[in-house]
């Protein structure tokens, strides 16, 4: 029996040996060994804004600005084009990799944001339906939010507004449709809570096409408080023209906001 036990310990002690030579995770992108989700060789493969360019605010951005619908918010903040591996992280983190919020929003830390201009003092993530919260069992800017209140110390506040589950017409899909049809959708798709809001906040989402669904929102701010100061805080960005001469790669950018 003690020759069975000592065999068995052997045996255990070989598997903890050998889990050690293993690499503990795995780069989501190229699959290398590294200790993030994202290695750093595949963060300096990626293009991001050099927002300096822009005094840190896209919408002083000609192709940019001229892409999105016009509203009341005065700053647009983003890490880069909707473009690989970006788009690849954002889609994989909407439909199913709740995980990726944290290297989402440790890019965006470091390559979308300023950290020596004042901060909004609190984070408004893009409302989601009931059905697709039920769908996909998370709420992804919420999430994205949260990270990014972590990061920053700034909170987030999920109960601002509300999104309906559906319209006159069914289940609404933004994804695919146009500047003037996402516009007539969301003028009923949304409603403000009566939840107290400080005089400087971000809109969070994940991607802006057209800009419909925060131009909504922010709107909807500013005829509730004129004097509300709205930031809108984006991963991406899709242009109808990608400018490339406002692009950097990683790791050659201002270091991480802390």
């Amino acid at each position: 029996m003690s020759k069975i036990k000592t065999e068995i310990t052997k045996y255990l002690s070989g598997l903890r040996f050998a889990a050690k030579l293993l690499p503990e995770r795995l780069c989501y992108l190229c699959q290398q060994s590294t200790d993030t989700l994202v290695c750093q060789h595949c963060e300096q493969d990626c293009l991001f804004f050099n927002l300096p360019m822009c005094d840190y605010n896209l919408l002083n951005w000609t192709v940019i600005r001229n892409a999105l619908v016009t509203a009341k918010h005065t700053r647009v903040c983003a890490a880069g084009y909707y473009q690989w591996p970006l788009d690849y992280l954002v889609r994989e983190f909407k439909y199913g990799q709740p995980q990726l919020a944290d290297t989402l929003a440790d890019w965006f830390c470091r390559y979308g944001l300023n950290a020596r201009r004042p901060m909004p003092q609190c984070l408004l993530p893009v409302p989601t339906s009931v059905w697709r919260y039920t769908r996909r069992q998370y709420h992804q800017t919420a999430l994205l939010s949260a990270c990014l209140s972590k990061r920053l110390g700034i909170e987030t506040q999920t109960h601002w507004a509300r999104r309906s589950a559906s319209v006159k017409y069914g289940f609404m899909h933004q994804q695919g449709q146009g500047r003037k049809a996402r516009l007539t959708n969301l003028n009923k798709a949304y409603t403000l809570t009566a939840e107290p809001l400080p005089a400087h906040v971000a809109i969070i989402d994940d991607v802006m096409t057209t800009g419909a669904t925060v131009a909504t929102l922010s709107n909807m701010l500013h005829k509730r408080n004129p004097a509300m100061q709205i930031e809108v805080w984006t991963m991406a960005v899709t242009p109808l023209n990608a400018d490339g001469t406002l692009l950097l790669p990683g790791r050659q950018l201002a270091p991480r906001a802390r």
